[in-house]
């Protein structure tokens, strides 16, 4: 097994040493219980990368969340309809997502928030998809993760060695891209309104959530998106006037439990300057696999110039729709593909080729060429690097690095990990461990 060489050498010598003492388990306890979220698993020690490696990922994933947030109108010329149409968006969402995009506010929200997620393997990252939400995994990890690592024993003894750590400022940046978006009316603090939109949904980051936007100002309630009283004039929520509203739900919830017309209504509340919506399907167009296909494929390649052609020949693996059109070509290449939901998430109903026999994968195809409600693309399957971890039991790990970009600023790279599986995504709700990716700053 080949050494991973963005691991910080002071780290992994630091640890072996601080772990044969008698102060490591009782930290690891301390270190786990203080950030724990039901339903999250988060790795300790927490892991160090050299400065150069840490500021590889960022600028590596800043520069491909620029690429996907321009190139759709590079190559439609703004004719949102077009690219709606390419996605295979069907009609009734794909008009309200073009109404939104319309719109310069909610266009510039839209990709306010994004995360590509870089999938470590033996060539280097690669983009296995690119995330356009506000409802980003990390965020609630990041900075608290980063905080509980300045306050572990382990850090303690990190600085006996002369080591600082150092992790971006994850709040901070957040914290300053939405006040961009903020307008403020009156000299009251605004009062922002976190949506969600399943009446089961418990988001255990939401603590933190509350926490990081009260400490800058903002007053802040949460509830049902449903619950909002709207009106020509604007928005309540329990009496109280709303001046923003956040949407921590996905396209995929809204597709079930928000009628169009609400939403359509929050957009023209914008629109008209009576609130700020924050999370409009804008972004779905952004977050959708298929836009991969524009970055790889050979007829779009004139779009791109030399620079980011070579970005995209290093970093992004070939991406295709699945089409009538390409379904052959599905078929007979079956052991090099995956294949994948364009609107989905969190690793959902990815199916591997090399799992099935021709006859299931066969099924599989006209299954999901016939699905009318969601998109499939395909996808090589890439192979992870398996790397050791210093700290972990088993050390072997396959990791996906996830660098956070709001604003188009970086702001911090979530961590994901697991042991190597045969055919399986490195996703929390697959049982991976989550961090924060950590640097030193030499004391002085």
């Amino acid at each position: 097994m080949s050494p991973w060489n963005w691991l910080e050498p002071r780290a992994v010598e630091a640890w072996t040493d601080f772990a044969a003492t008698t102060d490591a388990e009782p930290d690891r306890a301390r270190f786990l219980a203080s950030i724990h979220r039901p339903n999250w698993r988060h790795m300790y020690p927490p892991q160090f990368f050299t400065t150069a490696a840490a500021d590889r990922t960022a600028t590596t994933g800043v520069r491909l969340a620029e690429l996907v947030a321009g190139f759709p109108r590079r190559v439609f010329g703004d004719d949102l309809a077009a690219w709606a149409e390419y996605l295979g968006v069907p009609g009734e969402d794909a008009d309200l997502m073009c109404a939104a995009l319309r719109s310069p506010r909610l266009r510039r929200a839209a990709t306010s928030f994004m995360r590509p997620d870089l999938l470590v393997t033996d060539d280097g990252l690669k983009l296995v998809e690119m995330n356009v939400a506000t409802s980003l995994g990390g965020l609630s990890t990041l900075a608290p993760y980063t905080a509980a690592a300045r306050d572990s024993a382990y850090n303690r003894f990190l600085r006996q060695r002369g080591l600082g750590l150092h992790g971006p400022d994850t709040s901070k940046v957040w914290l300053e891209m939405f006040a961009g978006l903020v307008r403020r009316r009156g000299d009251q603090p605004p009062h922002v309104f976190e949506a969600i939109a399943n009446p089961a949904d418990i988001d255990s980051g939401r603590r933190f959530f509350v926490d990081m936007v009260r400490s800058a100002g903002y007053e802040i309630s949460c509830g049902l998106v449903s619950d909002l009283e709207l009106t020509d004039e604007g928005g309540h929520f329990e009496g109280r006037r709303v001046d923003v509203v956040v949407t921590m739900y996905t396209w995929h919830e809204a597709r079930h439990f928000v009628p169009p017309a609400r939403t359509r209504a929050l957009m023209d509340l914008d629109i008209a300057g009576k609130l700020d919506f924050i999370g409009s399907p804008a972004a779905a167009l952004f977050d959708n696999k298929a836009n991969l296909e524009l970055l790889t494929a050979p007829e779009f390649a004139t779009h791109l110039r030399a620079d980011e052609r070579e970005l995209v020949r290093a970093h992004v693996p070939t991406t295709f729709r699945l089409r009538p059109e390409t379904a052959d070509r599905a078929v007979t290449d079956r052991e090099r593909l995956i294949c994948k939901p364009a609107s989905a998430y969190g690793g959902k109903n990815v199916a591997f080729g090399c799992t099935m026999d021709d006859a299931q994968w066969r099924a599989l195809v006209r299954e999901r060429l016939a699905d009318q409600r969601e998109r499939h693309v395909l996808q090589e399957r890439l192979r992870p690097a398996v790397v050791e971890l210093p700290g972990t039991t088993p050390p072997e790990r396959e990791v996906v690095l996830a660098p956070l970009v709001f604003g188009g600023r970086f702001a911090g790279v979530f961590l994901r990990q697991s042991p190597p599986q045969a055919q399986s995504t490195i996703n929390a709700s697959n049982g991976a461990e989550s961090a924060a990716v950590l640097t030193f700053r030499d004391q002085a």
